[in-house]
């Protein structure tokens, strides 16, 4: 949705979660929640932490605990620094890679956090208790295992390590411990020291942390270089790295969210229309759970919305979240799916031409406002070559086997003029028809709104040898007939002369046919999947004078915007 990022899977990835979401009406609007907290997936999957690094900005250290059910936060405990970190409860060595400073699984480093420790006798009412047992030891700390306070020391390498310091200390009552694989450690950000551990080993609890000792400071917090609102979750979903959310509340998302789909210094009321999208769209996908296997909500990337903090917030954004403050796009009585995209090229696309689901508020229509800003977007128009060899490799690549493409066009079109159907053809024939948004994905193109036109030629004169049953695979066994009935087999070198007198050797058909200086020419405009608003049709509308609710009625047919 991001109008300066490249959206080459961005609905793919989200055609997989609309078939689950978008057309199931959400509850009535009694059920709709003011401001709700929401939990934001900002590392998870593939780009899971080993360790994340927290920086206090605004506010001073951190309150350490848990976020139950109803989100509200449990504090077990706290701490004064500034700048911590949290590990997964495996060997961890701190150091830099990919230009970040931190905790990883395999660095030449001094400074490591290992995965055994000494525990010592008994447990403790209370983590005071805790605390004054471990505080006697060098490298001493607190875990919260399963609810009961224990106190251990050391984090070492490996089991030898950890017995030889056992018997140096004289714990011989003590035992060497673990955590479970969904163990977690806090530690002083660039040390061996851990201050606080915790781990519920059936996974039911995660780790959170809020900033700042109490919520008398909206607190600000670094952490990869961007600035948060908000508290943190950690959780080893894979029970490997570290699934990172940033637990905020949904008006504070919203700001967050749309200086990253706008620029902060578009007109104020383009900046409404995109939050009351914002605010609509994540609400949806709260309470849909769409992310509720990863551990969060939403995520920060092209899937759901671009999400990466508040660093680039202004007055004029803010004040744009402010004044729709708790406002949703309804149909019916139901939230809307608030889909969007950059531009649409001078027509939007319904939902069914897409996705494939009649949406009675997405309806395709003719865009008569883009043109008016035309100027101002990058790449507004744009054109993409694909020779026949690039297509037909491309097609076979995909499990499309053929014989050499010959021929690609638009074969249907919308009523607004949008392609909802490709053809391909083959040198025999064949056709593969690709039909609505993969019309756009399939050739990685920029949107569905373009026309394609061939020049060149799929290969020289004579190219092909036939019979009154098709193509022939070979010139064996083949003969020819002359204009007095006498017939003779061709030999291995069968030349053919055309209609203006060019000569050229015949080939056989099949697999082995050029596919000659064929070049399909594809010439576009606009950018996404043209459904719903059109961010850059809001931007001239706004510049129009049109209020954010004509911009929200004017792309979603039907709908209303309003408080629950």
């Amino acid at each position: 949705m991001k109008r300066n990022i490249i959206r080459k899977f961005l609905y793919i990835l989200l055609c997989a979660a609309i078939a689950a979401t978008l057309w199931t009406p959400l509850s009535a609007s009694a059920a709709v929640a003011m401001d709700p907290t929401i939990k934001v997936g900002l590392f998870y999957g593939s780009s899971a932490l080993p360790g994340a690094n927290l920086l206090n900005d605004v506010g001073s250290g951190y309150r350490l605990g848990y976020y139950d059910s109803s989100r509200v936060f449990q504090q077990l405990t706290s701490t004064s620094e500034t700048a911590i970190s949290v590990v997964k409860t495996q060997n961890v060595y701190y150091g830099t890679s990919g230009g970040w400073a931190g905790y990883y699984d395999s660095l030449t480093s001094d400074i490591a956090v290992g995965c055994w420790h000494i525990r010592l006798p008994g447990s403790y009412s209370s983590y005071a208790q805790a605390s004054a047992a471990a505080s006697a030891y060098a490298g001493g700390f607190v875990a919260w295992i399963d609810g009961v306070w224990q106190a251990r020391v050391g984090a070492y390498l490996d089991k030898t390590s950890a017995q030889t310091a056992q018997t140096a200390l004289g714990l011989s009552d003590s035992t060497l411990v673990g955590t479970s694989s969904y163990g977690v450690s806090v530690v002083k950000t660039g040390t061996s020291q851990i201050l606080f551990q915790f781990d519920s080993t059936t996974g039911n609890y995660c780790l959170g942390i809020k900033p700042g000792q109490n919520d008398s400071v909206k607190t600000e917090t670094i952490f990869r270089g961007n600035t948060y609102y908000g508290g943190f979750q950690y959780q080893r979903v894979s029970k490997g790295n570290l699934t990172v959310s940033n637990v905020i509340g949904l008006e504070d998302y919203v700001q967050g969210v749309i200086v990253r789909e706008m620029s902060s210094s578009w007109p104020l009321e383009a900046l409404k229309a995109q939050a009351v999208c914002a605010r609509t769209y994540a609400y949806r996908n709260y309470t849909a759970s769409k992310h509720s296997s990863q551990g969060f909500d939403i995520c920060n990337s092209t899937c759901c919305q671009v999400y990466s903090g508040m660093g680039l917030v202004t007055a004029n954004s803010s004040k744009a979240v402010t004044e729709t403050y708790g406002e949703y796009a309804w149909y019916n009585g139901s939230l809307i799916e608030a889909v969007y995209s950059s531009h649409d090229g001078g027509a939007t696309e319904s939902a069914v031409n897409v996705w494939g689901s009649n949406v009675a508020y997405l309806i395709g229509k003719v865009d008569p406002y883009e043109a008016s800003v035309v100027s101002k977007i990058s790449n507004y128009n744009w054109t993409v070559t694909y020779t026949a060899q690039q297509l037909t490799d491309l097609l076979n690549s995909k499990g499309y086997v053929n014989s050499g493409i010959v021929d690609f066009k638009v074969t249907k079109t919308s009523p607004t003029g949008n392609a909802i159907e490709i053809t391909f053809t083959d040198s025999s024939g064949k056709t593969w028809s690709k039909i609505r948004d993969a019309c756009r994905t399939f050739l990685n193109l920029r949107s569905i709104n373009y026309t394609v036109t061939s020049s060149g030629s799929a290969g020289s004169g004579g190219s092909y040898v036939v019979d009154g049953d098709g193509t022939l695979s070979t010139l064996d066994g083949a003969y020819a007939i002359n204009g007095s009935g006498q017939t003779a087999q061709l030999g291995s070198e069968v030349y053919v002369i055309d209609g203006s007198g060019t000569v050229s050797q015949a080939q056989p058909s099949g697999g082995s046919s050029s596919t000659g200086d064929l070049v399909f020419t594809i010439t576009g405009s606009g950018w996404g999947h043209n459904v719903g608003m059109s961010q850059w049709g809001a931007y001239a509308m706004a510049q129009q004078g049109y209020t954010y609710k004509d911009i929200l009625t004017f792309y979603y047919t039907g709908i209303e915007v309003r408080k629950p």
